[in-house]
Order: structure tokens, then sequence, then C-alpha cells
């Protein structure tokens, strides 16, 4: 009795659409690897910067260690040759 057949209605956009989410998948995948690579290279800029903070912190005493027993040596000699020429 029924003999009609079903037709199933072609997608309008034919194979654009399959395109379309084909453009999608690789716009998407290179906006992520270009954000994954802003990341990481802020990352590294911030420990960059927390290095030689750390640097820094552990040469300070060392330096000033060394300046203090050079600039009060140069001053103990200035001293002391400065008595020895008054007597």
């Amino acid at each position: 009795m029924n003999n009609l057949v079903y037709h199933q209605p072609s997608n309008p956009m034919g194979r654009s659409s399959s395109n379309k989410s084909s453009i999608q998948f690789w716009l998407l995948i290179i906006a992520s690897v270009l954000l994954s690579a802003l990341v990481i290279s802020l990352f590294l800029k911030a420990i960059k910067v927390m290095l030689y903070l750390l640097f820094i912190l552990m040469l300070v005493p060392f330096i000033y260690f060394f300046l203090k027993r050079t600039l009060t040596q140069g001053f103990s000699r200035d001293r002391f040759t400065k008595l020895k020429t008054r007597d």
C-alpha cells in the first residue's frame, strides 16, 4: 500500500560543511599551538627573572664583604701612613 520511498534530504551545503569543519579544526590547532608557545615563553621569561634575582641575592654578600675588606684596608693604610708622617 505504502510504496513511497523516503528520500533523505541532501545537505544543502554539500561537501562544504565537512570542509568548513576541517578548516575550523586546523584553525583551532594553529591557535592552540600559538597560545601554548606564548604561555611557555612567558613562563621561561618568569623563570629567567627569578634566576637572575636568585643569583644577585647569592652574590651580594660576597661582593659586600670583598668591598668592605678592600675599602677598610685602603683606609687603614692611609691612616697609618698619615700617622707615620706626623711623627
